[in-house]
């Protein structure tokens, strides 16, 4: 795979858009530190988002390119999941560290179109961290997976979560918060003891092929409307015809959106950097019934 980003690209996305200082010394110092920086400060600034791909749906309806990764990421409008750790991963590669692509399987579907980062050789030889900058969950560091069996308890805004090894698979698991998070519980979940099995994988690295046929059966469906970013490391999302807001409690507070020029309004405030013209064309094709 060709490279996406020189060094000096990535350097400068990491100054000009991440607005991380001091780049040269912690890579020769702390890289670990400051891959859990580009972690934090990426979520904050740029979002998880379908918007693009469902306002070209049925006009150029296709996997996105890594020109179209890279403008989508340096423009800071984010993507799906593919968008966001393809590009990390070519990110991370041209700042030195040692990376390769994984594919996950995301609430036991078997369909592995969930794309993630592993991340190698980072504090020790042969360590191994897991990466996932394109999930949509609040997801501020890189995790260890050098644990036996289960990982420490981790908190992320709203979220708590841990990593489970068996034999050569690791799954996320989730702590259920009925009334705290963004999505409900579906009658297919996995619950054990209050922790819901959200995703699986195995060590094996992936090429950027292998997610060609995954992504296109993705792309295939009904893809819900949404954008999430994390700013100050708290959610700020607009789901479908919902407003979602994390308060300084950690507490999410969710607001029924009335019309399309509210909906149209409330991306131009929140994530304004979208086209109106994107926006609204994307809110058209989901043929929305708002409440009167």
């Amino acid at each position: 795979m060709a490279m996406m980003l020189s060094h000096e690209e990535a350097v400068r996305f990491l100054t000009d858009v991440l607005k991380i200082d001091s780049i040269p010394d912690k890579l020769t110092n702390d890289k670990a530190a400051l891959l859990n920086e580009i972690i934090n400060l990426y979520q904050q600034k740029i979002p998880f988002q379908s918007i693009t791909v469902i306002s070209r749906r049925g006009e150029d309806q296709r996997i996105s390119t890594m020109d179209d990764i890279k403008a989508q990421i340096l423009s800071t409008q984010g993507g799906l999941c593919y968008d966001h750790n393809v590009f990390m991963k070519h990110l991370l590669e041209a700042l030195g560290f040692d990376v390769c692509l994984n594919a996950c399987d995301i609430q036991m579907t078997n369909s592995h179109d969930h794309v993630s980062v592993l991340v190698k050789n980072l504090v020790k030889p042969k360590d191994l961290y897991y990466v996932d900058v394109g999930s949509g969950d609040p997801f501020f560091r890189a995790i260890p997976l050098d644990f036996d069996k289960e990982s420490p308890v981790y908190k992320c805004g709203f979220q708590v979560y841990k990593f489970v090894k068996e034999g050569k698979e690791f799954s996320w698991w989730q702590k259920v918060n009925r009334s705290n998070s963004i999505l409900p519980l579906n009658a297919e979940d996995i619950i054990i003891d209050g922790w819901k099995k959200y995703m699986t994988f195995t060590l094996e690295p992936r090429e950027i092929e292998y997610f060609r046929d995954p992504m296109i059966n993705f792309l295939s469906r009904k893809v819900p409307m949404r954008a999430v970013a994390y700013p100050g490391q708290k959610l700020l999302a607009i789901l479908g015809t919902s407003l979602l807001h994390e308060n300084d409690e950690g507490k999410i507070e969710k607001t029924k959106i009335g019309s399309k020029e509210e909906l149209v309004g409330l991306y131009g405030k929140h994530f304004p950097q979208f086209p109106a013209d994107m926006i609204e064309t994307a809110i058209d094709k989901m043929k929305y019934n708002f409440e009167k």
